[in-house]
């Protein structure tokens, strides 16, 4: 066995500059990173997209996590104004509202609910639960939600009247905890209609038919941490990184995938910064 004294110069320099370098990445990716907000704005052409809904803004916020290290009830306040600076058109959360252990969350919905109740849209908010809401106590995470103006969906669709023209909002229960049953999500929508499907996990989407014009999911984190041209080495999906982050179209069909604002099991992120979407929905 070698000892430290034993090892050149050159090598131990290497070898305590190579234990710096990681502890000041390991220190960014804790302390940093994961207390940054970014605005994601992308603007999307859609099929099944009236021009009559043209510029339709919608802001997205999935896997807030709360009770995570940055994830404070203070922190959500802050997310919440930044989200009603952007004066949305909708407003759509993805799930995962609370950090969750077995049966035991960080922080009890009654928290921070009220927060969520802040948030302002011309036509509304519409969510969906996620994973870590259903470990929980999905049932309590509902109710809680919806002594606030939040419609929660799932396996449900709702029609929205934007200046005369329908536009349904469908929500899929989660595939992990629950039943995602597309059909009775999509049954009375007319078929051809513009239609935006909200789910927390992206693995549902090769199921989701092309009537649908925008798919919207979160749960990946965009595997919290990215590294350069491999991406993430590990993302939470049996499709592995197809469906990490952004916007992906597979056979003319339109998902979009957030990385959230929130982490799990390890508090890290790293060149996957957490993000509130802006989208700009148009007709092709």
């Amino acid at each position: 066995m070698v000892s430290v004294k034993q090892l050149p110069k050159r090598e131990l320099l290497f070898s305590f500059g190579a234990l710096l370098i990681g502890l000041l990445l390991l220190a960014y990716g804790v302390f940093i990173e994961p207390a940054q907000l970014v605005i994601n704005r992308q603007y999307l052409r859609l099929p099944h997209w009236s021009p009559a809904l043209n510029h339709l803004k919608v802001a997205v916020v999935s896997d807030l996590h709360v009770g995570t290290l940055h994830n404070t009830v203070e922190r959500l306040h802050n997310i919440v104004a930044t989200v009603n600076e952007q004066k949305p058109d909708l407003i759509f959360l993805l799930g995962d509202f609370v950090a969750s252990h077995g049966r035991k969350a960080s922080l009890e919905p009654q928290t921070f609910v009220h927060e969520l109740g802040g948030l302002k849209a011309r036509y509304g908010v519409y969510c969906v639960l996620g994973n870590h809401d259903w470990w929980y106590n999905g049932e309590d995470v509902r109710s809680k939600l919806q002594t606030t103006p939040i419609h929660v969906l799932e396996n449900s669709a709702e029609k929205v009247d934007i200046n005369g023209t329908p536009l349904w909002i469908a929500g899929l229960a989660d595939e992990w905890t629950r039943v995602a049953d597309i059909r009775s999500a999509l049954n009375k929508i007319p078929t051809g209609a513009p239609c935006v499907m909200l789910m927390h996990n992206p693995d549902m989407f090769p199921e989701v038919p092309d009537t649908v014009s925008l798919s919207l999911a979160g749960h990946t984190h965009g595997g919290q941490v990215a590294l350069p041209i491999v991406g993430p080495p590990i993302v939470p999906s049996r499709f592995n990184g197809r469906y990490a982050r952004g916007l992906i179209v597979e056979g003319g069909k339109h998902l979009f995938v957030t990385s959230g604002i929130g982490t799990s099991v390890l508090p890290i992120r790293i060149g996957v910064p957490p993000e509130i979407c802006v989208l700009d929905l148009n007709s092709r």
